[in-house]
């Protein structure tokens, strides 16, 4: 149903449109009605009427049609639009009667009874003009209107009061030839309404499909450019990582190998996978954000626990450059969803360190009426003002980035998640900076009151001595888990197919304690339905992880109920670790 908005542009559009046909009818109408009164007062004075009286009907006619083009010529220097519009529909409207006035004057002067030709003519021509005029003004009634009643309603009037009765009759005929075109004018606007209707429904799409159009031109350009960014930062690891590995082969066939020089390859390799996992880490948030798979659940939660899971997270990499990272503790709390919100913080805290050369970062939230503003500050280099708007933007870096070290810049990605993640929330985001002494970016937040949680359980010990089956059908990822795994004191049971993998359960049903499964096991078979056998076979609901490289993958409530966790490729072997004790001891998880 169309909005009063919409209702009100029709009519607007549709009287700017008629007013527009009254003025291109004009000049024509003015021609035809001269041409048409120089043969009726040719004819008339053929006919024997006074001379006197037919040239002064004829010169009014020409002055009246000489101030029509008078005001035709006036619109050419003020053309109407929408402020004047209406008031250019009314003196066309006026002009029209006025002209409907002077052809109707005809029927005063030279009405004859006696002489049934000259009647003729006379309703001949009032006919014909009113015919005319209803298809060059019919697309404004009002103007028809006007016109035609005027112009034919004298010579009818006459008629219907003259004494003949056939004059009667051809008053009556007039009358009804008045309402059949007053009926048919009617008709013309409604067409002229529903054609213009259907152009500007017919634009609107245009514009749709232009912005559509434009939108996926962009949208390809940023993926284009995404791609390329990408490409060069996962080259910069996977190249560092191909000479290292030469190295590395060299000193493990060495009788004696150096052991400094050895874990020096191995930090450094280390941190290459560090870089390498948080840029695939920023890829999938993006491509999770883009298939719209972030699923917002807003419920009312406190902001200390969250700072601090991101200050633990960050606190090694702060140190690492000589940085405090300061959380101040808050009572607050925000209604929001603890997942999303986590991400958020956890990329603002994060741009801020890299950022950051000297001193520190300093988080804390602030109450701002029945919001909560949560603030991430920071002494780094700062962003230049001009550059505020677009920090926000995919791929953006400050100008002045270059002063960052080449280990600590990012990927231009962070900040665009956080608005993105914003956006989901329906939180505002607040930037301010000065160059050279810092930034401050705020997100404001609906508060919440703060809802009783029951205690936090003390955290179990690492699990150790376990029964794990691996399920992948990646050879080498089968190997790299059973290696990791096995060095933590676990027993790795690995299988490539769903065939191996029931064998292996069938043979050690009593001892198995968990699952590690990929989800894409094959084209229709994936990881939830091997569990599902497994769990058949052993007769009991062994917990599960199921990794995936799949952003758009989620579990389900009833997933999660059935103590299934997901974990997203690449997985820190931290978290991993950490996933398999909330698995095993499930109060030791973070609720």
């Amino acid at each position: 149903m169309p909005s009063n908005l919409d209702t009100l542009r029709l009519e607007q559009r549709l009287l700017h449109e008629q007013v527009g046909i009254l003025l291109r009818h004009l000049p024509g109408m003015v021609l035809g009605t001269v041409m048409l009164a120089s043969g009726a007062a040719w004819l008339l004075i053929l006919r024997g009427l006074p001379g006197s009286y037919v040239l002064a009907w004829w010169c009014a006619m020409v002055a009246y049609s000489a101030g029509r083009l008078g005001l035709y010529a006036w619109h050419r220097r003020h053309p109407h639009h929408e402020g004047n519009v209406r008031q250019w529909a009314w003196v066309l409207t006026a002009a029209s009667a006025g002209a409907g006035m002077v052809w109707g004057s005809i029927a005063l002067p030279f009405f004859t009874p006696e002489d049934p030709f000259t009647l003729a003519m006379i309703a001949f021509v009032l006919c014909g003009i009113l015919a005319s005029a209803t298809q060059s003004i019919g697309s404004f009634w009002p103007a028809q209107v006007s016109f035609s009643i005027p112009c034919l309603m004298p010579f009818a009037i006459r008629c219907l009061f003259d004494a003949d009765p056939s004059l009667n009759m051809l008053g009556l005929l007039s009358l009804l030839y008045l309402v059949f075109t007053a009926s048919f004018a009617r008709s013309i606007p409604r067409s002229l309404r529903e054609s213009i209707q259907l152009r500007i429904e017919n634009e609107q799409l245009v514009d749709h499909l232009t912005a559509a159009k434009e939108h996926a031109e962009s949208s390809d350009r940023r993926k284009t450019r995404f791609l390329a960014a990408a490409s060069h930062d996962l080259r910069q690891p996977i190249h560092a990582m191909g000479l290292f590995v030469p190295s590395l082969q060299r000193l493990v066939r060495d009788p004696q190998p150096s052991h400094r020089e050895l874990a020096d390859i191995a930090d450094r390799m280390q941190s290459v996978l560090g870089s390498m996992g948080q840029l695939l880490q920023v890829l999938m948030e993006m491509s999770r954000l883009d298939s719209g798979a972030v699923t917002v659940r807003r419920t009312p939660c406190a902001i200390n626990p969250i700072l601090s899971q991101v200050g633990e997270v960050l606190r090694e990499q702060a140190q690492s450059k000589g940085l405090r990272i300061r959380i101040v503790q808050t009572p607050l709390w925000v209604e929001a969803d603890p997942a999303v919100l986590h991400t958020i913080l956890l990329n603002l805290v994060a741009n801020a360190v890299r950022y950051t050369e000297e001193g520190g970062v300093l988080v804390g939230a602030r109450r701002r009426g029945n919001n909560v503003e949560i603030q991430v500050w920071d002494t780094g280099i700062g962003i230049p003002e001009q550059e505020l708007p677009q920090v926000f933007d995919e791929f953006y870096q400050a100008s002045n980035a270059a002063r960052a070290s080449a280990r600590s810049r990012g990927f231009g990605l962070g900040l665009s998640i956080v608005h993105r993640s914003a956006d989901l929330l329906g939180a505002r985001l607040v930037v301010r900076s000065r160059l050279g002494r810092g930034s401050l970016f705020g997100l404001l937040l609906p508060g919440s009151r703060p809802v009783s949680e029951p205690p936090m359980p003390p955290r179990a010990p690492a699990a150790s001595g376990l029964v794990v089956l691996v399920l992948d059908n990646d050879e080498q990822i089968v190997r790299a888990l059973t290696h990791l795994l096995s060095g933590w004191g676990h027993t790795v049971l690995g299988a490539r197919t769903m065939r191996e993998a029931l064998v292996l359960a069938w043979n050690n049903d009593a001892s198995i304690s968990l699952f590690v499964v990929d989800y894409h096991l094959s084209e229709d078979f994936n990881g939830l339905q091997a569990i599902a056998r497994l769990r058949g076979i052993l007769e009991r609901e062994v917990p599960a992880l199921v990794i995936t490289g799949d952003a758009s993958i989620q579990l389900t409530d009833g997933d999660m109920q059935q103590d299934i966790t997901l974990l997203h490729k690449p997985v820190d072997p931290q978290a991993l670790q950490r996933r398999m004790d909330e698995a095993i001891h499930p109060a030791a998880g973070i609720v």
